[in-house]
């Protein structure tokens, strides 16, 4: 049930308003007195700066107010922090400052001035601007016409795009490629055994691969939103509680949606939740948020005391960018890749759909209220390689991710000295039984080897091991599930070590030719 308002409706329909402290739905106060109005936002600043309006003052700037004041009684923040963006769009064009300093009505014509500028793919936004001319002309105010009024109820603005970034694969906005994805966490995994990425900043990252929501749920966590389920002694697995948001509640983590976490991805969490106990931290009296600040969030508003130490939306989206950057993981064009919480949200729903998940399955995963906006992931096609050779395994080689060390031979690895710390290739065509390099790790590993060390940090590749042979065992598999006629995610199960396999052996060779234009 919303909250009362602060001022009646009268009130509502004049400016300035007898009172200029009104309150938002979530019950909580608003200063409308200058030129900044801060909105109780716990996700972040949401702040309405009335001096990048354009209007001079008159009745239809007062007007706009109005409505803004209306949206924050009933609305919530951001909401009405998109809503007063949008507007703008309309009242900057020629014909409403034209109006509003001539004290004439706003024109049908500012309309059609706007949609020419934001162009067809843009043209929704006017939605809310057709919405504030329903609402003051229903309010009897002036400035606008009857006439208007009607011809904008036949006016066809049309709807966002939806899935565009989605469908044209865009490189820096669409959903994350099979290959991408593997990079993510294969660095993920090499700078856990290193200890070169912040806790924090793993968290952030397991995340959004695991669940893909908006950064404004992510930073509204809390440490128990974490719980572990435990089976004979022993942790199997995480649920983790998410806020949800945009479903019409007053206020945040009123709500939740729950999912499950395995045991790589939760440990991470539980890691964080870990390090923040051990710190004290004055945010701990009011709340124990999971992604937390240093010092208060003061600029958000009247927020209670209990979001004063939560991160902020952008604070979050700020983390996996700087976890890519650390991890250095590399987008198909060949750049660092440009990740924000809505990519992965894009990839989350793609790698459902990949999976074989229903679009009932997919808006329930994504906390959709319906199914309009599911449809486009059925639209796209999967990114895995119909055929790879050797060729096309080194050309896509620079831009795998590049852990295991090169080394001459075995007296340059670490534990070098240890015949058991040696990998070996096993071809039984051949009946050879090669060593291909030297695992640095004190600890045993159960991963396959000598394939799966490919990928692993701890790998020193010979240079002169059999690494053509690993490749080309790898492509003859490859091939042998293709003919089969097996699905096409089992045909490329092994992609990605074919791609580090590769990349060793690309680095090997670019070894060699400097050595060699050394010695010219």
């Amino acid at each position: 049930m919303n909250a009362p308002a602060s001022l009646p409706e009268f009130e509502q329909r004049r400016w300035p308003p007898a009172n200029t402290t009104i309150v938002d739905r979530a019950g909580l106060p608003v200063d409308v007195s200058g030129r900044v109005w801060r909105l109780n936002s716990p996700s972040g600043d949401k702040v309405l700066n009335w001096d990048l309006v354009k209007l001079p003052e008159g009745q239809i700037l007062d007007a706009f107010r109005c409505f803004i004041v209306h949206h924050i009684v009933r609305t919530s923040a951001w909401t009405t922090y998109n809503t007063f963006g949008r507007v703008l769009h309309l009242l900057h064009t020629p014909a409403a400052i034209t109006a509003a300093a001539e004290g004439r009505t706003l024109p049908y014509l500012a309309f059609s001035e706007a949609r020419v500028k934001l162009g067809a793919e843009r043209s929704y936004l006017l939605h809310e601007s057709r919405l504030m001319y329903r609402w003051c002309r229903r309010q009897r105010l002036e400035s606008f016409s009857t006439d208007v009024e009607d011809r904008l109820t036949g006016l066809v603005i049309g709807g966002n795009a939806k899935g565009r970034a989605v469908r044209s694969q865009d490189p820096t906005e669409g959903p994350l490629t099979t290959q991408e994805v593997a990079n993510i966490i294969t660095a993920l995994k090499a700078a856990r055994v290193e200890g070169t990425i912040p806790v924090a900043e793993q968290a952030a990252l397991v995340l959004c691969l695991a669940t893909g929501n908006n950064a404004s749920q992510y930073a509204a966590l809390r440490e128990d939103d974490l719980v572990p389920v435990e089976a004979n002694g022993a942790i199997t697995c995480y649920i983790l509680n998410i806020p949800r948001h945009k479903k019409g509640e007053e206020r945040l983590r009123t709500s939740f949606r729950q999912r499950k976490l395995n045991t790589f991805f939760g440990n991470i969490l539980a890691e964080l939740c870990e390090q923040n106990r051990a710190t004290p931290h004055p945010g701990d009296k009011f709340s124990r948020p999971l992604f937390r600040r240093d010092t208060p969030a003061l600029s958000r508003g009247n927020i209670e005391d209990e979001w004063l130490y939560h991160c902020a939306a952008f604070e979050f989206t700020k983390l996996i960018q700087s976890a890519i950057r650390r991890l250095g993981v590399l987008g198909r064009d060949g750049n660092l890749l440009e990740v924000t919480t809505r990519r992965f949200r894009y990839t989350f729903a793609s790698r459902m759909v990949n999976n074989g998940a229903s679009r009932a399955a997919v808006a329930d995963a994504l906390d959709h209220s319906d199914l309009q906006n599911v449809p486009v992931y059925w639209e796209i096609h999967s990114d895995i390689v119909e055929h790879l050779d050797r060729a096309m395994a080194m050309s896509l080689a620079p831009r795998a991710q590049a852990f295991a060390g090169i080394v001459r031979d075995e007296h340059d690895a670490i534990r070098g000295g240890e015949k058991g710390s040696r990998r070996f290739l096993v071809d039984s065509t051949a009946r050879r039984f090669a060593p291909v390099g030297t695992c640095g790790s004190f600890s045993f590993c159960n991963i396959t080897a000598p394939y799966a060390c490919y990928t692993c940090v701890k790998f020193q590749a010979w240079m002169d091991g059999p690494h053509d042979d690993v490749l080309a065992q790898l492509i003859i598999a490859r091939e042998e599930r293709q003919l089969q006629g097996l699905d096409p995610k089992i045909v490329g199960i092994e992609d990605q070590l074919i791609v580090a396999v590769a990349g060793v052996i690309k680095r090997i060779e670019d070894i060699r030719a400097r050595q060699m234009a050394a010695n010219d």
